[in-house]
């Protein structure tokens, strides 16, 4: 069988959890004699610019995409995907992170009648940002007007003449559909696209509703956006680990009372407000832990976040790691006494907490969709977004240390690959993606599917 995976990005060194996800199935899929072809975009720009299928890596085997930004929608229209769909001929398309390169590549699988596989890795099918941060109400509830969205962009917007706009009430219902309109057509934007974007959620829904099966890799996922899907077939399977995580378990934690200054906290994750690590910084300069190690991996892309951080971090026992690379966390992981994931986003079960977990590395984390489901002791979670009981939970778990115990078994890369290999399975049995008569009688994955 041919897999082509197509994703925000891939190779030149992009590592975060949804290229491990990539890989990890690209690895354990070619081990079983298949076929993966990865078409990807480069949003940061790494290597050179190439034309829409040009080779940028040969194992596992890498197609170039460009990339139209955060607002992309459709990107790349089906016209120009199925030259190259007719020349890769894969058995199965599988969508992953549809982020900058749009969905023009499902319309056009769609369209050619390959089964279309489309994983929830995050938000973007509801929200522009991904991330469903309101910039008034913390967590949206997606059910916002076009103008909110972009009025919710601009508050955050690297630009300030564009947040000073967005402060505006008198100007900024205006002028803000111009800001980004005009910029978009600068960068070669069609109107159509423009057009779509008013009305993305619709339009990325029917995608989900017309593919062979979407796969949710968290039950929180498929809490938050199972609900708007009409008639699309779905399944959930976790994130599976590579046994390299468990081979390196820890014994069972020592629970003897430890002193903050002996203690190494960590977090692992993008620099990036909706994961939260200031709230970290903030919690020791509350407590006044200034002794206390901290260990800070992974990069951003917000230049005045990162400038925040840096300022927190002052005072305080912080070390910048920077990206880690992936064959680099299982040792990190074993120098920490504590992960800390404060996000302040409902995440996807991030595959940080499920190596920790399989590392029994002690973690405490929000208390978000995605991350409670596996983490069973409520001591070992705070609320979302507060300091102060991140502090709380700080200074309980130095007090009695403990590690978590996930409620819910979690898989291995080789049960996560067959899972997957069941649902490509099913969806080329259904036959063309997108086909309203399913018959009921088909059989289906042995995953759990609803």
């Amino acid at each position: 069988m041919k897999i082509l995976f197509a994703t925000m990005q891939f190779a030149r060194g992009y590592g975060q959890g949804t290229e491990r996800y990539v890989a990890l199935l690209c690895e354990g899929l070619a081990a079983r004699g298949h076929d993966v072809v990865v078409a990807a975009g480069d949003p940061e720009r790494r290597g050179p610019r190439l034309k829409l299928g040009a080779l940028t890596q040969d194992a596992p085997r890498t197609l170039f995409v460009p990339t139209r930004g955060w607002n992309a929608v459709r990107g790349l229209p089906p016209a120009a995907w199925r030259p190259l769909l007719q020349r890769e001929r894969p058995d199965v398309v599988h969508v992953v992170n549809p982020a900058h390169i749009g969905g023009g590549v499902a319309e056009a699988a769609l369209e050619l009648g390959l089964p279309l596989v489309i994983t929830i890795v995050d938000f973007w099918w509801l929200c522009p940002k991904h991330t469903l941060q309101h910039f008034e109400r913390g967590v949206c509830d997606a059910n916002v007007t076009w103008p909110e969205c972009l009025r919710c962009l601009a508050a955050t917007d690297a630009r300030p003449l564009v947040r000073g706009v967005a402060a505006l009430p008198g100007l900024r219902s205006l002028a803000l559909p111009v800001l980004y309109a005009g910029k978009a057509m600068l960068r070669g934007t069609p109107a159509d696209e423009l057009r779509r974007w008013t009305r993305r959620q619709e339009y990325a829904l029917d995608l989900l509703d017309r593919a062979a099966i979407v796969i949710f890799l968290s039950a929180g996922g498929r809490t938050l956006l199972a609900p708007r899907l009409k008639k699309a077939r779905s399944t959930t399977i976790l994130v599976g680990l590579d046994p390299r995580w468990r081979a390196g378990a820890r014994p069972p934690i020592d629970s003897t009372p430890r002193r903050p200054q002996d203690v190494t906290l960590g977090f692992v994750g993008a620099l990036a407000e909706h994961k939260g690590p200031h709230l970290l910084l903030a919690a020791l300069h509350q407590l006044g832990w200034r002794e206390t190690r901290v260990l800070v991996a992974g990069g951003g892309t917000d230049a005045r976040y990162e400038h925040r951080l840096r300022e927190l971090a002052r005072g305080l026992n912080v070390t910048l790691l920077g990206r880690v690379p992936t064959g680099e966390m299982p040792a990190l992981l074993a120098g920490l006494d504590l992960l800390v994931v404060p996000s302040t986003w409902p995440e996807n079960l991030p595959q940080t907490v499920l190596e920790a977990l399989a590392t029994r590395t002690p973690v405490i984390a929000s208390d978000v969709a995605g991350i409670s489901e596996v983490i069973g002791d409520p001591r070992l979670l705070f609320e979302v977004g507060s300091v102060d009981a991140l502090a709380a939970c700080l200074r309980d778990w130095c007090a009695a240390p403990r590690a978590a115990e996930s409620p819910i078994p979690l898989p291995t890369r080789d049960e996560m690959v067959e899972a997957t290999l069941d649902v490509y399975e099913w969806a080329r049995t259904v036959g063309a993606a997108g086909r309203a008569d399913r018959p009921e009688s088909r059989p289906e994955p042995r995953v759990h599917a609803t």
